[in-house]
C-alpha cells in the first residue's frame, strides 16, 4: 500500500530548514517558533547515540583490553583528531583554531558562554559541559560501571580523552595553548582557556562574534523574533549543517578507534566491538519503529538523515521506502575523503584503514571502510527479529563514488528480505518480528 502521492513525498522530504525558511518568507511566525524548536533539537538523537556510543567503547576496550591499551588508543586516536587545530595553530591562525575547537561544544547538550578576552588569553565556560559533564551529571557513572569506565586514575574515561585532546594539541603546537580545568564548586562546569602566542596581545573577538561563535543559529534566531526582527533567513538555511564539526569529530573518532584495535588486535576484536556497544544502543529505535504510526517513522528517518549530513532522495514502493544516499553523511563521506577539513582525513592515509578480512561485519567485502562494519551489525539484528527500521544494502556502495542504498520497509510488509541482503551476514532467512515488538 502506497501512503504518500508523489507530491506530498516530495513535500516529507524536505528538510526542516526549508520549511522555517517557507514559514519566514510567509508570515507565518507560530509556525516558524515550532520548527524552530524542533530544529534545535534535530541532531540531539544522533548526538547522543555518538556519546554513550563512544563511552561504551572505551569501557569495552578497558574491560577486555586494560588499562594500559586504553591509554596508548586514546593518545593515538586524539594524535589523529587535532591535527588540523594543529596545522592552524603552527600558522597563526589562532582565530581559527580556537573558533573550531569552540564549536564543537556549541551543538552539544549543554551550553558554553564567553568569560571574556584579555591581551594573553581567550575564555569560555562549559556551563555545564554537554559531553563529558553531561554524563556525570546524569550519574552514567555509578548506575553502569562496566559500560561507563573510569580510569586507573578514577576519571570518567570521556573527560580522560578530553585532556589527550589538550595534550596533544599543546604537544603539536610545542606550548600550552588549549586547557580545560573543571570547576570545583559545580560539577561538570569547566573552564576553557587559549593562551595566544601568535596574536598576543591583539583582540581577536569582538562582543557579537563571541555571541555568535557560542550561540547556536536558532537560539539566535528565536531571539531576534523576540525583539521583533523577522530578518533571520541567514540563520535558518540549511541549519542542519550547523553541528557537522562535532558529527564529524565524533565520527572520525570511532573510525579512528576502531582503526587502532584492528591494527592492534585484528578483524574479530573490532567486530566484537561493534556488536557489544553499538548494537544495544539502536535497541530505541527499535521501539520508536513499533510505538507510532508508519508516516511518523518515514519523517523521522527523513529527519535524522538531514541532521546526519547526508544527501539523499526517497522512492516509495509497495513495501518499502528506498533510500539513496549520496552519499551517507557519516560512512559515505568519510570514505570518499569530504570528512572534517579538507585534506586532512582520507582511509589509507595516516591512522584510518580498511578491513582486508571478509565476514559478517564488512557485508562479505573486502577491502571494506572500517567505520561502516555497524551497518552490517544492524542488519544482523533486524533479521534476527527486531523491526526493520531501516537495512543497508551492504553491496550498493562497492566504491567510494556509488551512493549507498538503504531501505524502511513498512509494517505491513511481509519479512521477505532479499536473498542478497541475507548473505550479506551470513543469514538463509529472515525471523519472524520478536513478540515484545507485537502491539
Amino acid at each position: 500500500m502506497m501512503l504518500f502521492t508523489r507530491e506530498e513525498l516530495e513535500r516529507e522530504c524536505r528538510p526542516l530548514s526549508s520549511r522555517a525558511l517557507e514559514a519566514s518568507r510567509e508570515g507565518r511566525l507560530d509556525q516558524l517558533r515550532f520548527l524552530l524548536g524542533r530544529m534545535s533539537s534535530g541532531h540531539m538523537e544522533l548526538y547522543l547515540g555518538y556519546l554513550h556510543w563512544i563511552v561504551r567503547i572505551l569501557g569495552k576496550i578497558q574491560c577486555d583490553l586494560g588499562d594500559g591499551f586504553l591509554e596508548y588508543l586514546l593518545a593515538k586516536v586524539a594524535e589523529f583528531l587535532v591535527a588540523p587545530y594543529v596545522a592552524w595553530a603552527l600558522e597563526g591562525d589562532e582565530k581559527r583554531t580556537i573558533s573550531s575547537l569552540v564549536s564543537l561544544w556549541v551543538s552539544q547538550a549543554g551550553r558554553i558562554e564567553p568569560i571574556g578576552e584579555t591581551h594573553n588569553e581567550v575564555a569560555f565556560r562549559a556551563c555545564p559541559c554537554g559531553s563529558g559533564g553531561r554524563l556525570i551529571l546524569e550519574s552514567w557513572y555509578e548506575r553502569d560501571p562496566t559500560r561507563y569506565a573510569r580510569t586507573a586514575r578514577g576519571e570518567p574515561v570521556f573527560c580522560r580523552l578530553c585532556e589527550h585532546l589538550q595534550a596533544a594539541l599543546n604537544r603539536g603546537v610545542g606550548h600550552t595553548f588549549w586547557s580545560v580545568v573543571p570547576e570545583v564548586s559545580r560539577t561538570g562546569f569547566c573552564r576553557m582557556s587559549f593562551l595566544k602566542q601568535a596574536q598576543r596581545g591583539k583582540r581577536l573577538y569582538t562582543e557579537g562574534e563571541s555571541y555568535r561563535l557560542t550561540t547556536p543559529r536558532c537560539r539566535q534566531a528565536l531571539r531576534l523574533l523576540d525583539r521583533g526582527v523577522l530578518e533571520i533567513e541567514g540563520l535558518l538555511e540549511d541549519q542542519h549543517h550547523e553541528w557537522r564539526p562535532l558529527h564529524d569529530f565524533l565520527c572520525l573518532w570511532v573510525a579512528g578507534m576502531f582503526s587502532v584495535v584492528y591494527r592492534e588486535k585484528g578483524p574479530a576484536c573490532v567486530g566484537e566491538l561493534v556488536r557489544a556497544t553499538y548494537a544495544p544502543l539502536f535497541e530505541s529505535a527499535y521501539v520508536l519503529h513499533t510505538l507510532v504510526d508508519e508516516r511518523t517513522v518515514f519523517s523521522d528517518l527523513v529527519r535524522n538523515w538531514y541532521y546526519h549530513q547526508a544527501s539523499f532522495e526517497v522512492v516509495e514502493e509497495e513495501d518499502r521506502f528506498v533510500f539513496v544516499l549520496d552519499p551517507c553523511g557519516s560512512g559515505g563521506r568519510l570514505w570518499r575523503g569530504q570528512m572534517g577539513p579538507p585534506g586532512f582525513f582520507r582511509y589509507g592515509e595516516g591512522l584510518l584503514c580498511h578491513i582486508a578480512e571478509t565476514s559478517e561485519f564488512t557485508f562479505q567485502r573486502a577491502p571494506f571502510p572500517i567505520y561502516c562494519t555497524h551497518c552490517a551489525v544492524t542488519n544482523k539484528e533486524q533479521l534476527l527479529g527486531r523491526p526493520w527500521t531501516f537495512l543497508v544494502d551492504g553491496s550498493a556502495m562497492a566504491e567510494p563514488s556509488s551512493p549507498c542504498k538503504q531501505y524502511l520497509y513498512k509494517k505491513g510488509a511481509a519479512r521477505r528480505a532479499p536473498e542478497s541482503l541475507l548473505q550479506q551476514v551470513g543469514l538463509d532467512a529472515a525471523r519472524p518480528l520478536r513478540k515484545e515488538y507485537l502491539l
